[in-house]
């Protein structure tokens, strides 16, 4: 007696089992084919729905997940609420955007679209498949090639813990890794790559230092904590508009006059900027920034924008192109 019940209570596991992972991937359960594929009755059907209707009622008490009937689709189906799930539209929009970052290596990609294309119903997801198939096949890695997900997450730990973190950083053109005890701060995504924005501890620097995460090549979190002052504390989102490229620095005021086709873009490019005037249908743009990351998209303007202020800033933009303009006039003296 006891075998054949524990034989009956398996075989209603994995009918279970089954159905719940269908239902996970979208399909749809039909009565006629559950009971023949398992040989059990109407009555025994409906009770395995019922028994994970419960199961899905328990789980998601907000009703995000619930098994409805559907004549159209001919039998039973897992209702996703779509204040609780990424659409299908959502879904193709974030593997897009996934791929087109570059930001983690093949096998991370690899892993994070397929948990991605879960969320759509088995039909959206061979839509979105063909569609980023193209995509996903030339996906071309970053030269590093290095996993990030675990170094983030245990850095966005130490960062909420406010825990120091002493790092091994591989600096470029340098012989050896340098040793650096740190106070994270935030971890940013710019341009391909994940940054950590720290202090360096005990130093005095009045800016916090940026190092990429794929260049740490050790770390460890340590016991110790550092204080966080409110009034002081560091907001990604500020820091995020007003630097470029990642590159550290002194906080700067700047204005330049632009006159090509998109101010739109500028606008987007630089969160802090704003037109505070226009000189002869040129447009004159103030904005402030960190560093000198600026002055690699300033150059990226070409003849199409010129800084005005401050000056000190200004003779170095003069500077840095007449060094351009002499590298091509050398390459013109040798031909």
């Amino acid at each position: 007696m006891s075998h054949k019940k524990a034989s009956s209570d398996e075989e209603k596991g994995l009918r279970l089992l089954s159905m719940l992972e269908r239902f996970n991937r979208g399909e749809v359960i039909h009565k006629r084919q559950e009971t023949e594929r398992y040989n059990v009755t109407e009555k025994t059907f409906y009770r395995d729905i019922n028994t994970l209707r419960e199961h899905f009622e328990i789980t998601y008490p907000d009703g995000f997940l619930t098994i409805k009937n559907s004549r159209k689709k001919g039998g039973y189906y897992l209702d996703r609420d779509k204040q609780g799930w990424l659409s299908q539209q959502e879904v193709m929009a974030t593997a897009k955007v996934l791929l087109e970052s570059r930001a983690f290596p093949d096998a991370e990609i690899v892993g994070l679209l397929d948990k991605i294309l879960l969320q759509c119903n088995p039909e959206s997801r061979k839509h979105v498949s063909e569609v980023i198939r193209n995509e996903r096949y030339h996906y071309q890695e970053l030269n590093h090639g290095k996993p990030l997900m675990d170094l983030i997450w245990d850095l966005s730990w130490a960062i909420r813990e406010s825990r120091l973190v002493e790092i091994l950083y591989r600096r470029v053109k340098a012989d050896k890794d340098a040793l650096r005890v740190i106070e994270p701060l935030g971890i940013m995504f710019s341009e391909f790559y994940f940054y950590l924005v720290a202090n360096i501890y005990d130093s005095g620097y009045e800016y916090p230092a940026v190092y990429r995460l794929d260049r740490i090549s050790k770390y460890k979190i340590l016991a110790e904590r550092f204080k966080v002052q409110y009034a002081h504390r560091f907001e990604e989102g500020e820091f995020r508009k007003r630097i470029q490229f990642m590159k550290q620095g002194k906080l700067t005021k700047i204005q330049f006059k632009f006159r090509g086709e998109s101010l739109e873009a500028v606008l987007d490019r630089l969160p802090t900027a704003r037109v505070i005037g226009y000189e002869d249908g040129t447009a004159l743009v103030e904005a402030e920034v960190f560093g000198k990351g600026i002055k690699m998209w300033l150059l990226s303007q070409a003849e199409f924008l010129t800084v005005t202020q401050p000056p000190d800033f200004v003779k170095e933009m003069k500077a840095t192109i007449a060094a351009m303009a002499a590298n091509y006039c050398d390459q013109t003296l040798k031909g």
